[in-house]
């Protein structure tokens, strides 16, 4: 094989290894971006957690999800945790 052979097919391989490398994020299947992830439902404290770390002044995401299987048990122990 001559110098400009090996220098092309060496490209490409990297090219289609970057390529390949590059396939983006995988959240697995059917698990959305954007849902409110179901850590958040465990407790009352633990959703307002999750609240109070949310970017106040984001304004270009998309709209956060809540699946159905989240359901925020009431704490009726505590005092009100005011989000501000």
């Amino acid at each position: 094989m001559n110098r400009t052979r090996k220098i092309w097919l060496t490209a490409a391989v990297t090219t289609a290894l970057v390529a390949v490398g590059c396939g983006g994020r995988n959240d697995g299947p059917g698990q959305d971006p954007n849902a409110v992830p179901s850590s958040a439902g465990v407790s009352g404290a633990a959703f307002v957690n999750f609240i109070k770390g949310l970017n106040p002044n984001d304004e270009t995401s998309e709209p956060l999800t809540i699946s159905d299987n989240i359901a925020v048990p009431p704490d009726e122990t505590g005092d009100p945790d005011p989000l501000a």
